[in-house]
């Protein structure tokens, strides 16, 4: 059985932390976004999303030793997100961005943090873990589908 070191540790929880910020960082679009509820509550509910995903890093970092064999993500890579979300987030809390600037940068965070997941991040020994993390994210395969699409609704409402 394997025992997680503390720099596995460290990467999970600072992926956890990269979750939150993404979690914060729409729900500031949902705020600047309140006079139009269905764009809000979409913001609100990719929040929610990814709440749901720093609790699974959390989950994992429970499970510790003998479930987990490695985390496959590179530290740096890791602090250098933390910091591009932190300034996204600043710079929204200056100013609202505009919808089409909201889903622009939203898109490529999402695109940029596609191989940040559980899933792919953690190599399980146990396969029912596996399986079960596995399941968790099911649904997160269509995050940036959903919210393309969702752009492209605004878009063409606002082109009437």
């Amino acid at each position: 059985m394997a025992r997680m070191s503390v720099d596995m540790m460290t990467v999970l929880h600072k992926c956890a932390e990269i979750e939150l910020k993404s979690m914060e960082l729409y729900d500031l679009y949902a705020d600047c976004f309140t006079h139009d509820l269905d764009v809000a509550r979409m913001w609100r509910r990719a929040a929610r999303e990814e709440e749901d995903h720093a609790n699974q890093f959390r989950l994992a970092l429970k499970m510790r030793d003998g479930v987990i064999r490695e985390v496959n993500l590179d530290p740096c890579r890791v602090e250098y997100i933390l910091k591009e979300l932190q300034f996204a987030i600043d710079r929204v809390k200056l100013s609202c961005p505009t919808l089409e600037e909201a889903f622009h940068s939203a898109i490529k965070l999402e695109e940029d943090l596609s191989g940040m997941h559980v899933q792919y991040v953690v190599d399980f020994e146990d396969e029912m873990c596996r399986k079960f993390f596995n399941a968790l994210m099911m649904d997160d395969k269509i995050h940036v589908s959903r919210l393309r699409e969702a752009y492209d609704r605004q878009t063409k409402i606002r082109d009437r």
